[in-house]
């Protein structure tokens, strides 16, 4: 069966698909996208590998909700990947932490913080492109997202970290 690579995501689609299943981006461009600068070839065609992957705060479901946030504070990070069995089975970020938690530490401090993650949770994949990566991102309102290799949590990526990344290129160039 002939399959068509989506030029955004890489994902293999059927042939004639007019929209990438994986990223929604058409398949009947006319154009071929040529980028003019440095920045916008590494945004079309550089692999979420470049970036700087930071290694995550890893929990558990029963952790409680307080020692989840001092462990965020002491890593400097606005996320913690809640794991189970080495399974990802939910993220909870520095909004859950804004929009769930009660001014009254002492409802929230001693929860389990399954009670406040988010779940499911989306992902990425190391060999996706740095556009696939800034498109999910915009369109899902994630300031964190986990990185997979081969089905394995590798780490997580922040929009601080796109940044950084096209900074330098900027400054570069």
């Amino acid at each position: 069966m002939t399959r068509i690579i989506c030029p955004d995501c890489g994902h293999e689609n059927l042939a004639g698909a007019d929209e990438c299943v994986r990223c929604h981006q058409s398949l009947t461009q006319e154009e071929a996208f040529v980028p003019q600068n440095e920045l916008e070839r590494s945004v079309a065609y550089d692999r979420i590998g470049r970036l700087d992957i930071r290694d995550p705060v890893c929990v558990s479901p029963e952790t409680p909700v307080g020692e989840v946030l001092r462990r965020m504070v002491a890593a400097r990070t606005g996320c913690a990947l809640v794991m189970e069995a080495s399974q990802l089975v939910g993220i909870f970020t520095e909004r859950d932490a804004l929009l769930r938690l009660s001014l009254d530490r002492a409802e929230w401090e001693n929860r389990a913080v399954r009670d406040f993650m988010t779940s499911p949770v989306e992902t990425l994949e190391l060999e996706d492109r740095l556009a696939f990566a800034i498109h999910r991102m915009a369109v899902g309102g994630y300031r964190h997202i986990p990185i997979l290799s081969d089905g394995q949590l590798v780490g997580v990526v922040s929009v601080r970290e796109v940044f950084r990344h096209l900074t330098r290129l900027l400054e570069a160039g």
